[in-house]
């Protein structure tokens, strides 16, 4: 039980902060260089952390092994760290250059 409710915690956190950098960053050219480096990882760890809080929500949280869950929950926390830096540096990116977004153009 304890398993499941710490996959829900941290696939919803990364979940958050990918949708929250979207939302704030904007992208609108997405085949762009620039936009590649910056937005797809994002997108594409968001898209497989809505399908992993799906499948969790349909199957549940099996424990198995104790290095199985321990691998698991690492990666989770390593991701999601990624994640929440990114989110939070383009927060102060923002608060540092109000007047010229990087995707105005």
């Amino acid at each position: 039980m304890l398993y499941t409710l710490v996959l829900y915690v941290l696939l919803g956190v990364g979940l958050a902060a990918s949708a929250g950098f979207l939302a704030l960053h904007r992208p609108r050219r997405f085949f762009r260089t620039v936009e590649i480096n910056a937005s797809w990882w994002v997108i594409i760890i968001g898209l497989l952390y809505a399908r992993s809080l799906v499948l969790l929500g349909v199957r549940g949280g099996r424990p198995g092994a104790w290095w199985d869950m321990a691998i698991a929950i690492g990666f989770l926390a390593a991701i999601d760290a990624l994640l929440l830096v990114r989110f939070f540096s383009y927060l102060r990116y923002l608060r540092a250059h109000p007047e010229d977004p990087p995707t105005a153009s």
